[in-house]
C-alpha cells in the first residue's frame, strides 16, 4: 500500500516533460474544415540558446467551416505551440500586418504569416503554428522538431523601458513576486488553520447546522464572538496589505501602461484566391480495409499550361504524387506520404475538361485518426488540391464532398 501511495504521488506531483502530439486529438472534421496550413517552414532545425527561430507559411480559412464552430470572423490570435516556455515570441505578422494582438479574418481567403522567436531552453521540442479562435480553441498546424543546444544560463531577454532603464525580463522583480506570494500564502494559511481547528468540522458541522435549524434557531449561533473578531481582524489585515502594496507600487513605478486589449484590423480589400482550374468532386469514398481514399473529379483547365495533380492536403497530412513532385519528410513526425497519391488519367491540357480518379493511400489515415470522421453525422471531407503546370505554375483549389465508407 505504501508503494502504491508513493507511485501515485510521483505521477501526480512530480512534473515531467511533455512530448505528445496533441493535434491528432482534434476531430478530423475540425482539422479538415477550419484552418488549412500549407507551405510551412520552421527553422533552423538546430540552434543555440539565444538564437532566432522563424515559423512562417500560409493558411487558408476554409469556406467549409462547420456551422457549429465559431469561426475566424470573431477573434483570432496567431501563436506557437510547443511543450512549455521554450521560446520567446518576439514578433508576428499576418500579411505583413503586426499580429502581436488579436484580429479578425475572413473565410475563404489565403493569408501569409511569420513568427519570430528566440530559443530559451536547451532540448528537443516539437513546434507548431497555432491560430487560436475565440470560443473554438487552437487550430494546430503541422509541426517540426527543433533542437536547441547550449546552456539556459546563456539566455538573455533584456528590454529598455521608455525612461531608458534596461531590465532583464527573466529575473525582473522575481524577489517582489516571491515576497507577495509568501505574504498571501501566510494570510490564507492562517485563515484556513483557524477554521480547520474549529469543532465540529465539515460533516459534523453540517449536522450541527441541521440540528440547530431543526430546533427553529438561526445557524449563526454556531459562530462565536471570537470567530467574528478574528474575521474582522483578517479583513483589516487584507485591506491594509492591499493599500500598502498599491502605495508601494505607485511610488516605485509612478508611470505605467496597461496591458493592451485592442483589436488589430486587417485590410478589408483583400481579394479572394483565384485559380485557372475548376474542380467538382463527383464521388468520394474511403475503403477501410485498404486505407484508401478515392475521389472522382471533373476538372476543367482554363489556364495556358498543361496541369497535373501533385498533392492532396487535408488535416495537415500531405499526400504526394511522386510522378509530379518529390517531397521527403523532414523528420519522423512530418505528416508527408511521399508516394501516397495516385492519379489516373491525370494530365489536363489547356482548355480541356476531363474526369480523373485520385487515390490517397497511406497508414496516416489511421495513425492521424482521420477515419473517425466516418462516425460524424455529415462525414464531410475537405482539403486543398495542388495542380502543377509544365511552365512551373501552381494552382490551388479547395474541395469538399460527402465521404462514403466502403467496408469490403
Amino acid at each position: 500500500m505504501y508503494r502504491l501511495v508513493v507511485l501515485v504521488l510521483a505521477l501526480t506531483v512530480i512534473p515531467f516533460d511533455g512530448y505528445a502530439h496533441g493535434e491528432r486529438a482534434q476531430q478530423a472534421t475540425t482539422r479538415m474544415r477550419t484552418i488549412i496550413w500549407y507551405d510551412i517552414e520552421i527553422g533552423p532545425a538546430s540552434v543555440l540558446v539565444g538564437e532566432m527561430v522563424t515559423v512562417k507559411g500560409r493558411f487558408r480559412t476554409s469556406t467549409n467551416w462547420p456551422e457549429e464552430i465559431p469561426s475566424v470572423e470573431g477573434r483570432v490570435f496567431l501563436n506557437v505551440g510547443t511543450a512549455g516556455p521554450n521560446f520567446v515570441r518576439l514578433a508576428a505578422n499576418i500579411d505583413g500586418v503586426s499580429a502581436v494582438q488579436s484580429t479578425s479574418l475572413e473565410l475563404g481567403k489565403d493569408y501569409a504569416f511569420e513568427i519570430l522567436m528566440k530559443a530559451r531552453k536547451p532540448g528537443r521540442f516539437h513546434v507548431h503554428p497555432i491560430l487560436n479562435v475565440k470560443d473554438s480553441g487552437g487550430m494546430v498546424g503541422p509541426g517540426r522538431w527543433v533542437e536547441i543546444g547550449g546552456s539556459a544560463d546563456d539566455f538573455e531577454n533584456s528590454v529598455e523601458t521608455m525612461f531608458g532603464r534596461e531590465v532583464n525580463l527573466e529575473t525582473f522583480n522575481l524577489d517582489v513576486i516571491a515576497t507577495w506570494h509568501v505574504v498571501w500564502f501566510v494570510v490564507g494559511g492562517a485563515w484556513l488553520f483557524y477554521w480547520l481547528r474549529q469543532r465540529p468540522l465539515l460533516v459534523p458541522r453540517l449536522r450541527a447546522v441541521e440540528q440547530v435549524e431543526s430546533e427553529g434557531k438561526d445557524a449563526d449561533v454556531l459562530i462565536s464572538q471570537t470567530d467574528v473578531k478574528v474575521a474582522i481582524g483578517f479583513l483589516m489585515v487584507t485591506l491594509l496589505l492591499i493599500i500598502a502594496g498599491f502605495t508601494w507600487a505607485e511610488r516605485d513605478a509612478p508611470t505605467t501602461i496597461p496591458l493592451r486589449t485592442a483589436k488589430i484590423n486587417m485590410p478589408a480589400d483583400k481579394p479572394y484566391p483565384t485559380s485557372n482550374i475548376k474542380v467538382v468532386v463527383d464521388k468520394a469514398s474511403y475503403r477501410i480495409p485498404g486505407r484508401s481514399f478515392r475521389m472522382q473529379l471533373s476538372v476543367e483547365n482554363q489556364g495556358p499550361a498543361t496541369l497535373q495533380l501533385g498533392e492532396f492536403l487535408t488535416a495537415n497530412v500531405r499526400f504526394i504524387n511522386p510522378a509530379v513532385k518529390t517531397v521527403v519528410p523532414l523528420d519522423e513526425h512530418d505528416l508527408v506520404a511521399s508516394d501516397g497519391l495516385r492519379v489516373n488519367n491525370g494530365s489536363i491540357a489547356p482548355g480541356e475538361t476531363k474526369v480523373i480518379e485520385v487515390f490517397a493511400e497511406d497508414a496516416l489515415w489511421e495513425t492521424q485518426r482521420l477515419t473517425r470522421m466516418i462516425n460524424d453525422p455529415d462525414s464531410v471531407i475537405a482539403g486543398l488540391l495542388f495542380f502543377y503546370g509544365d511552365d512551373g505554375s501552381r494552382e490551388i483549389v479547395e474541395v469538399r464532398s460527402q465521404m462514403i465508407p466502403v467496408f469490403d
